[in-house]
């Protein structure tokens, strides 16, 4: 187990499976909004589904579309249940606030570089920190 501080973070304490996207997120051009499942093709991530887990990005892309396309996620049950930046933006933090789901800002390069995608973790934003769990909780896409 380790603690990683964040800079910033609000939502509800909640613990999951990560899943790692770096070169920046949006909820708009990654990801198919209608499966919840990441739409990159060529990319490892793609098809990946979200829903239920904790997305780490290195940092934030979109306008303020973004933001409404995170509560439709939320609305349609297939929304990640926190999301965690390097760099987020205020789009990002309102959209993420609107819809219920925990977002954090300011985790450092060294402990993104640090978590794969499928480690278990927990982010506690009443104590501004993330907690790394366990490695590698899943092997099977689903």
């Amino acid at each position: 187990m380790k603690v990683v501080p964040l800079l910033n973070a609000f939502g509800a304490s909640v613990e999951g499976e990560a899943v790692v996207i770096r070169g920046g997120f949006s909820p708009r051009y990654h990801l198919n909004r209608e499966t919840g499942r990441f739409s990159l093709p060529g990319h490892e991530l793609d098809g990946e589904k979200i829903k239920g887990k904790i997305l780490f990005c290195d940092y934030a892309r979109g306008g303020v579309a973004a933001g409404w396309a995170l509560n439709a996620l939320k609305e349609m049950d297939i929304a990640p249940i926190a999301i965690i930046f390097i760099r987020s933006n205020p789009v990002m933090v309102q959209g993420s606030i609107f819809a219920n789901i925990t977002i954090a800002d300011g985790i450092s390069w060294e402990a993104f570089d640090s978590i794969q995608t499928m480690d278990l973790v927990e982010i506690d934003p009443e104590k501004n920190q993330l907690i790394i769990k366990d490695k590698k909780i899943s092997t099977v896409l689903l």
